[in-house]
């Protein structure tokens, strides 16, 4: 946060840290200084419409009152000067129109920015939302900012990358201000002050293989057979062979995943082309998916078929499409009827062996982790009904879930439950909870199916592996026996072994894995994908999975050296010279302080290659009040007393602690100080053995801001020190809390020492020069309208 608001080429800026670092609360902390600084400025956060709700409540914790513009939470005009909103409604029909025509905002943030399209090379295909932010901050006053946020946002399209980042670069700017504008990082180079890990590992299995039967192989097959594309052609234009193989690869994921998902797909391509209860099979299809489709028991068959037709028809501005495949094109009634074989043996495998997988799932993988918390993925709704009912009939408690089509009020009701102690110990989701929610009271992580989209598997381990996790996360994987999904990555794992054995530390192979294939384009592993529906892959396949790999390891290389930089740089910024030791000591001598015993926080510590959690004893105070409060740095952990209570984050802002700093400080010039000091000091550039000057002051660097005149961007405590008979010398790094530490532990002198004149002299007229120079901007300050504050702290006469 720090760094973007005192850098002042990353007006614009794309935060690109990786899944889980807390990207919305950076965010928010940004917002929360600009608004102090200005609170008039009009602030617009623009989100997927399922994150609205998520980053509304977020901000409310920080203490930012947005309202929320969205098709389920309209509490928002967008006169408003701070809005979330969806920007799925946004886009949706004339709403385009009434966001562009509002006032300029100052401050544009884009969460999941990556969802933004422009495919073409050097731009000019945009696509709905792209174009609405690109107007947008072209509407912005002068001095404005826009803040991009992602953890995905390259996903193997450079072009498409590049043109997302073109948005950052105002009209009259070279292509090389981009440089530095995109601050990524990953997990591994987030570290707390004293270097130490603030997340722990991740340990990802080898697959669960789950065979089916013949069965359901040969129905899996005769579903490929019907959707592949015609190979080689060339009389489909290619819009049509890539609708094609987009529909195939659908098919295949959506029935390898369940028997009552790939039947519902079946039946969203037959009402797709038109067929209708007349026809008998997709009528026993309807029937045999009523469990898995969240309606009564006894819902007539009828009524599921007019809510699918809904699902499957236009989209409007609440629609966000998560469990169910992507809308594609709508088909003749002859292509319908030719489903029929189809429908019939999904309707025999639902009816025969529908609960086969979860009772593999429950002894592999649930049943030897006792009680644990466990949160499931699958991509297709009905997978995720099929798996929940399963859970609940065997544990007898019933799973938190979260789908498509729930309100915001039911998601957070399902989470919250998930949440506490006593609730669900398992946590089911379709796609609806890939991103924005946050699942890290849990540690382990399922995969029931593989989406063929390798950053959506990214995104779901983000969930539970993000800031606040606080023991090594366990992620298993469920494939179908001879999955093709099952021969690609091991393919791809084999290739990247094979290639990053050198470069790569050995505990940093998943982590590396995972962005390696988030690089690779999904369409180009879907085309290998689809070729057979089962079996090992060819020489041909290896070799385009290898070649994938390949370039995705080299993209990720290239990406890593373009941006992180910038993460370097925000490491070595300097944390100052004060401590939370010198908070507690400042507490206990001037404040009504009590120390609480026995509270402990889980801390991370690198042993060789390990991350290994430590607990670790924490210093908590009270104030007098009800609350406890930490005083140290704890990078955010939790901290829990012996009786379970949790303890809030000292801050000088508590109300108790500035009303302290407040009764302490004075107004009015007090002379200079006459101090013995009674520890062993040493100082550089002095003669030691006589009485020394000392002055301190307090300097504040200000720039010129557009919307509230000034806004601060430092501040420092320049010291110094003097004798009657030598020039001022600067006190700097260890020396400076050196000679504070002696100051703090100096006794005020009973008898001032003759002669010191000469030395009073000499510190006023010190302090007068000192200060017009701290004062006084460089040239460069000068032409960007940088000034500085300065205010005597200090001045005394110290005495050994």
């Amino acid at each position: 946060m720090q760094h973007v608001l005192e850098t002042e080429h990353l007006r614009r800026v794309l935060v690109a840290d990786e899944v889980g670092l807390g990207k919305t609360v950076e965010a928010g902390l940004i917002i929360q200084h600009l608004l102090e600084q200005s609170p008039g400025l009009r602030v617009l956060y623009l989100a997927p419409a399922r994150l609205v709700t998520n980053v509304w409540r977020e901000f409310e914790r920080l203490g930012l009152h947005f309202r929320q513009w969205s098709a389920s939470e309209n509490t928002a005009n967008l006169t408003d000067p701070l809005v979330v909103a969806s920007i799925h409604r946004a886009v949706h029909g004339s709403n385009v129109e009434r966001v562009l025509s509002t006032w300029p905002w100052d401050v544009i943030v884009v969460d999941e920015c990556h969802h933004l399209s422009d495919w073409a090379a050097g731009g000019g295909d945009p696509r709905e939302k792209f174009r609405l932010v690109r107007d947008l901050i072209a509407h912005q006053p002068s001095g404005a900012r826009v803040i991009f946020l992602s953890g995905t946002p390259h996903q193997g399209h450079a072009n498409r990358f590049e043109n997302l980042l073109g948005l950052l670069r105002k009209p009259d700017e070279p292509a090389e201000a981009l440089a530095g504008r995109v601050i990524y990082r990953t997990k591994e180079d987030v570290r707390d002050w004293n270097g130490n890990p603030l997340f722990p590992t991740r340990q990802v299995n080898p697959p669960i293989l789950v065979d089916l039967g013949p069965e359901y192989r040969e129905w899996v097959q005769h579903i490929h057979d019907f959707f592949r594309p015609p190979p080689g052609d060339p009389g489909r234009a290619d819009a049509k062979r890539r609708a094609a193989g987009w529909r195939c690869a659908q098919a295949l994921q959506w029935a390898t995943s369940s028997p009552q998902a790939g039947l519902g797909y079946l039946v969203r391509q037959a009402i797709r082309a038109r067929c209708d209860l007349g026809d008998e099979p997709l009528e026993q299809a309807i029937a045999a998916l009523r469990p898995y489709r969240r309606g009564p028991v006894d819902e007539p068959v009828e009524k599921l078929f007019k809510r699918i037709q809904r699902e499957v028809g236009p989209s409007n501005e609440t629609d966000e499409i998560e469990d169910i495949e992507e809308e594609g094109q709508n088909e003749t009634r002859e292509y319908g009827r030719a489903l029929t074989r189809l429908l019939a043996e999904g309707v025999r495998l639902v009816r025969s062996s529908a609960d086969e997988k979860w009772a593999i799932v429950k002894r592999e993988l649930l049943d030897p982790h006792g009680d644990e918390k466990v949160v499931l993925f699958a991509q297709p709704i009905e997978t995720v009904m099929a798996i929940a009912q399963y859970l609940e009939r065997t544990s007898g408690a019933r799973p938190a879930l979260i789908i498509g089509g729930q309100s915001e009020a039911e998601r957070e009701a399902e989470v919250a439950a998930f949440w506490r102690p006593d609730g669900p110990r398992f946590l089911v989701s379709s796609r609806a909870g890939g991103e924005g929610i946050n699942l890290q009271i849990a540690r382990r992580l399922i995969h029931i199916d593989v989406p063929w989209n390798p950053m959506d598997m990214e995104q779901r381990v983000g969930r539970v592996h993000r800031f606040g996790s606080r023991r090594t996360i366990i992620v298993d994987t469920v494939v179908v026996t001879d999955s093709r999904e099952a021969h690609a990555y091991r393919v791809a794992r084999q290739k990247l072994e094979l290639i990053a054995r050198a470069l790569v530390p050995s505990e940093r192979f998943e982590a590396v894995f995972s962005r390696v294939m988030g690089l690779v384009p999904p369409e180009e592993l879907q085309d290998v994908l689809i070729q057979a529906a089962a079996g090992p892959l060819s020489d041909r396949d290896q070799d385009a999975i290898n070649r994938m790999v390949q370039e995705g390891f080299g993209a990720w290389q290239a990406f890593h050296d373009r941006f992180a930089d910038r993460q370097r740089q925000i490491r070595q910024q300097d944390p100052g010279l004060a401590t939370w030791e010198d908070v507690s000591r400042f507490l206990a001598e001037y404040g009504n302080v009590e120390t609480r015993e026995g509270f402990r926080a889980l801390r991370f510590t690198r042993t060789g290659d390990q991350v290994d959690p430590i607990e670790q004893p924490v210093n908590v105070v009270n104030l007098g009040d009800q609350e406890q409060y930490v005083c140290g740095d704890v990078g955010g952990a939790p901290v829990f007393g012996p009786d379970g209570k949790q303890a809030r984050q000292l801050g000088l802002n508590l109300p108790p602690v500035a009303e302290l700093l407040r009764r302490l400080a004075f107004a009015t010039p007090a002379g200079a100080a006459v101090l013995r000091v009674t520890n062993e000091l040493t100082l550089p550039g002095v003669d030691n053995s006589t009485p020394l000057g000392v002055l301190i002051f307090a300097r504040q660097t200000v720039r010129p801001d557009p919307r509230s005149g000034h806004i601060e961007i430092g501040c420092s405590l320049p010291c110094y020190i003097l004798t009657a008979d030598s020039n001022p010398v600067p006190v700097e790094g260890p020396l400076k809390r050196a000679l504070l530490y002696a100051l703090f532990d100096a006794t005020v002198a009973r008898v001032r020492p003759e002669p010191v004149d000469q030395l009073i002299a000499a510190i006023g007229r010190s302090e007068t020069e000192i200060g017009n120079q701290l004062r006084f901007p460089s040239e460069q300050e000068m032409q960007s309208g940088v000034r500085h504050a300065v205010t005597p702290l200090l001045a005394a006469l110290v005495l050994r």
